[in-house]
Protein backbone atom coordinates (compact mmCIF):
# COMPACT_ATOMS: atom_id res chain seq x y z
CA UNK A 1 0.00 0.00 0.00
CA UNK A 2 1.21 3.39 -0.85
CA UNK A 3 0.76 6.52 1.39
CA UNK A 4 -2.60 7.13 3.08
CA UNK A 5 -2.97 10.52 1.59
CA UNK A 6 -3.02 9.43 -2.11
CA UNK A 7 -5.87 8.56 -3.93
CA UNK A 8 -4.19 4.64 -4.34
CA UNK A 9 -4.29 5.03 0.22
CA UNK A 10 -7.93 6.52 0.37
CA UNK A 11 -9.39 4.07 -1.83
CA UNK A 12 -7.72 0.65 -0.77
CA UNK A 13 -8.56 2.20 3.05
CA UNK A 14 -11.87 2.71 2.59
CA UNK A 15 -13.81 1.41 -0.83
CA UNK A 16 -13.44 -1.99 -0.29
CA UNK A 17 -12.77 -4.50 2.63
CA UNK A 18 -10.21 -6.60 0.68
CA UNK A 19 -6.85 -7.08 1.93
CA UNK A 20 -5.29 -7.05 5.35
CA UNK A 21 -3.82 -3.96 6.95
CA UNK A 22 -1.03 -3.68 10.11
CA UNK A 23 -2.29 -2.04 13.41
CA UNK A 24 -0.23 0.93 12.58
CA UNK A 25 -2.02 1.29 9.06
CA UNK A 26 -5.14 0.78 10.30
CA UNK A 27 -4.51 3.30 12.95
CA UNK A 28 -3.63 5.87 10.37
CA UNK A 29 -6.83 5.13 8.71
CA UNK A 30 -8.73 5.99 11.41
CA UNK A 31 -7.47 9.27 13.21
CA UNK A 32 -9.01 11.41 10.02
CA UNK A 33 -12.09 9.47 9.78
CA UNK A 34 -12.48 10.23 13.67
CA UNK A 35 -11.09 14.09 13.25
CA UNK A 36 -14.10 14.67 10.46
CA UNK A 37 -16.70 12.77 13.01
CA UNK A 38 -15.63 14.87 15.82
CA UNK A 39 -15.47 18.25 13.87
CA UNK A 40 -18.70 17.56 12.08
CA UNK A 41 -20.71 16.86 15.50
CA UNK A 42 -18.96 19.94 17.49
CA UNK A 43 -20.82 21.74 14.62
CA UNK A 44 -24.02 20.25 14.90
CA UNK A 45 -24.04 20.19 18.66
CA UNK A 46 -23.65 24.20 18.85
CA UNK A 47 -26.31 24.13 15.45
CA UNK A 48 -29.02 22.27 17.14
CA UNK A 49 -30.83 24.74 18.95
CA UNK A 50 -31.88 26.63 16.07
CA UNK A 51 -33.88 23.25 15.25
CA UNK A 52 -35.86 22.98 18.62
CA UNK A 53 -37.27 26.28 18.72
CA UNK A 54 -40.97 26.86 18.14
CA UNK A 55 -42.64 29.27 15.82
CA UNK A 56 -43.27 31.57 19.09
CA UNK A 57 -39.84 31.97 19.88
CA UNK A 58 -38.49 33.00 15.96
CA UNK A 59 -39.99 33.91 11.85
CA UNK A 60 -41.70 31.43 10.34
CA UNK A 61 -38.70 31.60 7.79
CA UNK A 62 -35.57 31.37 10.09
CA UNK A 63 -32.10 31.39 8.26
CA UNK A 64 -30.46 30.12 11.28
CA UNK A 65 -32.84 27.30 11.46
CA UNK A 66 -32.81 26.63 8.02
CA UNK A 67 -29.03 26.49 8.10
CA UNK A 68 -28.92 23.62 10.91
CA UNK A 69 -31.45 21.66 8.94
CA UNK A 70 -29.67 21.52 5.46
CA UNK A 71 -26.02 21.19 7.91
CA UNK A 72 -28.36 18.05 9.49
CA UNK A 73 -28.75 16.76 6.35
CA UNK A 74 -25.05 17.09 5.27
CA UNK A 75 -24.21 15.36 8.39
CA UNK A 76 -26.28 12.64 8.16
CA UNK A 77 -24.54 11.83 5.31
CA UNK A 78 -21.10 12.17 6.32
CA UNK A 79 -22.28 9.64 9.27
CA UNK A 80 -23.02 7.15 6.95
CA UNK A 81 -20.44 7.53 4.99
CA UNK A 82 -17.87 7.37 7.58
CA UNK A 83 -19.43 4.42 8.94
CA UNK A 84 -18.92 2.79 5.60
CA UNK A 85 -15.84 3.68 5.31
CA UNK A 86 -14.61 2.68 9.17
CA UNK A 87 -16.60 -1.15 8.33
CA UNK A 88 -14.25 -1.16 5.02
CA UNK A 89 -11.20 -0.06 7.66
CA UNK A 90 -11.60 -3.11 10.46
CA UNK A 91 -12.85 -5.66 8.14
CA UNK A 92 -9.11 -5.53 6.88
CA UNK A 93 -7.51 -5.17 10.54
CA UNK A 94 -10.05 -8.10 11.71
CA UNK A 95 -8.65 -10.74 8.51
CA UNK A 96 -5.17 -9.45 9.22
CA UNK A 97 -6.07 -10.78 13.46
CA UNK A 98 -7.82 -14.23 12.38
CA UNK A 99 -11.25 -12.80 12.91
CA UNK A 100 -14.03 -12.87 10.86
CA UNK A 101 -14.14 -9.43 8.62
CA UNK A 102 -18.12 -9.58 8.98
CA UNK A 103 -17.33 -8.13 12.73
CA UNK A 104 -16.13 -4.72 11.28
CA UNK A 105 -20.25 -3.61 11.30
CA UNK A 106 -20.88 -4.47 14.89
CA UNK A 107 -19.25 -0.59 16.41
CA UNK A 108 -21.00 1.43 13.26
CA UNK A 109 -24.22 -0.42 13.87
CA UNK A 110 -24.12 -0.32 17.61
CA UNK A 111 -23.63 3.83 17.11
CA UNK A 112 -26.19 4.01 14.92
CA UNK A 113 -28.69 2.46 17.20
CA UNK A 114 -27.61 4.40 20.37
CA UNK A 115 -27.69 7.62 18.74
CA UNK A 116 -31.00 6.25 17.88
CA UNK A 117 -32.39 6.06 20.84
CA UNK A 118 -31.34 9.42 22.24
CA UNK A 119 -32.84 11.09 19.62
CA UNK A 120 -36.01 8.95 19.67
CA UNK A 121 -36.19 8.94 23.89
CA UNK A 122 -37.68 12.48 24.58
CA UNK A 123 -39.96 12.29 22.08
CA UNK A 124 -41.46 9.08 23.69
CA UNK A 125 -40.50 9.10 27.43
CA UNK A 126 -43.64 7.49 28.25
CA UNK A 127 -43.32 4.74 26.38
CA UNK A 128 -39.63 4.07 26.06
CA UNK A 129 -37.84 3.17 29.88
CA UNK A 130 -34.62 4.65 30.13
CA UNK A 131 -32.89 1.61 30.62
CA UNK A 132 -33.00 0.86 26.45
CA UNK A 133 -31.24 4.28 26.06
CA UNK A 134 -28.57 3.12 29.41
CA UNK A 135 -28.38 -0.25 27.48
CA UNK A 136 -27.43 1.21 24.26
CA UNK A 137 -24.76 3.39 25.51
CA UNK A 138 -23.09 0.39 27.42
CA UNK A 139 -23.60 -1.80 24.20
CA UNK A 140 -21.63 1.46 22.80
CA UNK A 141 -19.08 1.54 24.88
CA UNK A 142 -18.25 -2.00 25.02
CA UNK A 143 -17.91 -2.15 20.99
CA UNK A 144 -15.21 1.08 21.69
CA UNK A 145 -13.59 -0.87 24.02
CA UNK A 146 -13.17 -4.17 22.26
CA UNK A 147 -12.14 -2.58 18.27
CA UNK A 148 -9.72 -0.17 20.30
CA UNK A 149 -7.81 -3.27 22.09
CA UNK A 150 -8.43 -6.04 19.41
CA UNK A 151 -7.92 -3.61 16.41
CA UNK A 152 -5.46 -1.16 17.89
CA UNK A 153 -3.53 -2.66 20.67
CA UNK A 154 -3.00 -6.16 20.21
CA UNK A 155 -0.69 -6.85 16.93
CA UNK A 156 0.00 -10.37 17.05
CA UNK A 157 -2.66 -12.52 14.96
CA UNK A 158 -5.36 -14.32 16.99
CA UNK A 159 -4.31 -18.21 16.86
CA UNK A 160 -8.27 -19.55 16.59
Amino acid sequence: MTGIFTAEGFRFLYRNDQGELSRAAWWSGLVPLACVLVVMTVIWLLLAPWGQRGLGQRAFLDPMTIVAYAYLAVYAFAIILIAVCYTNLSAKRLRARGRPPSLAGLLPLASLLSGAAHWLYPRVTETMPWILVAGCDIALAAMVVWHLIDLGILNRPNPN
